[in-house]
C-alpha cells in the first residue's frame, strides 16, 4: 500500500529531506536509500513560544485548573500509548511524597483507543493530583510551559519531538527520552531517561524538583538550545538545497 508507494517515490527522488539524523537513519534502513541522498533539515520552533512572566497569567492558570501554590508538573501528548503517559504516571505515583504536593497537568486527548489519562491516574491512586486539559491552543500551551516547574516528555518514539523545543523556548526545565530523535533535539539542555524505566524517571523528577539551581541551569540551557532551531534557518537550508539541485 502506501509504504510501497513511499518507497518507490523515495527511491526516485534525488534527495530525501527529513527532520532529524535519527529519521535519516531510519529512511536509510527502511528504504535502502544511500545516506548521502538523505538531507537533514531540523524543524524550527514557532516564535510564539517565548516565556510568559506575568503573575496575573499564573493566577488565571491556577484558578482555571485548580493548581495549588506548590505548582505543577506538565505532560503533553495525549493518551496515545506511544506518548507514554502510563510510565510517567507510575513514576509520579512512586515518587509522589517527594514531588512537593505539585499538581500533574496532562495536556492532549485524554482518551485514546489504547489508553486513558483518567483510568491510568485512577489505577495509580492519582485522581486527586491529575488535571486533564484536553487539547489546547498555542497560547494556553505557552502559558503552561512558561510556569511549569518541570516538563516531562518520556515519549517512546519521535521523528523529531516538537514539544521539547516548545517547552525549552518557554523556559521549562525538561526531562525527555534517551531514545529515538529526542537526544538530538534536546542536546545537553534536558535530562535524558530511558522511556521504559519508571524508577529512573521518578528519580530524575525528584532530582530536578528538589534542586532550584539545577532547574535554573536547565531553564537557561533550554532557552539557548531552542534558539538554535528557527523556521527561517530551515527555510534557508531548504531553498539552498533546491538551488543546488536545480543548478
Amino acid at each position: 500500500g502506501s509504504s510501497k508507494r513511499a518507497r518507490a517515490t523515495a527511491n526516485r527522488a534525488r534527495r530525501v529531506v527529513t527532520v532529524s539524523e535519527f529519521s535519516a537513519g531510519e529512511i536509510e534502513t527502511l528504504y535502502g536509500i544511500p545516506r548521502e541522498r538523505v538531507v537533514v533539515i531540523h524543524n524550527g520552533v514557532s516564535e510564539e513560544f517565548v516565556p510568559v512572566r506575568d503573575e496575573q497569567v499564573l493566577a488565571e492558570l491556577r484558578a482555571r485548573w485548580a493548581i495549588p501554590s506548590a505548582g505543577f508538573i506538565l505532560f503533553v501528548g495525549g493518551a496515545d500509548p506511544r506518548k507514554n503517559h502510563r510510565v510517567f504516571l507510575e513514576a509520579v505515583a512512586q515518587s509522589r511524597s517527594r514531588l512537593g504536593g505539585r499538581a500533574i497537568v496532562l495536556v492532549g486527548d485524554a482518551e485514546h483507543p489504547q489508553g486513558s489519562y483518567r483510568t491510568t491516574a485512577q489505577s495509580f491512586g492519582l485522581e486527586q493530583d491529575v488535571r486533564c486539559t484536553g487539547r489546547l491552543d498555542r497560547e494556553d500551551l505557552r502559558r503552561l510551559y512558561s510556569f511549569a516547574d518541570l516538563f516531562v516528555f518520556p515519549s517512546q518514539y519521535e521523528g523529531f519531538g516538537m514539544p521539547v523545543l516548545e517547552a525549552m523556548a518557554c523556559g521549562a526545565p525538561t526531562i525527555t527520552s534517551s531514545t529515538s530523535s529526542l537526544p538530538e533535539v534536546a542536546g545537553d539542555a534536558a535530562l535524558l531517561v530511558a522511556p521504559d524505566n519508571v524508577e529512573a524517571l521518578g528519580q530524575a523528577m525528584v532530582t530536578v524538583l528538589s534542586d532550584q539551581e539545577l532547574r535554573e541551569r536547565f531553564r537557561q540551557r533550554g532557552l539557548e538550545r531552542a534558539r538554535l532551531f528557527t523556521w527561517q534557518h530551515a527555510a534557508l537550508r531548504t531553498s539552498a538545497l533546491y538551488r543546488e539541485l536545480c543548478g
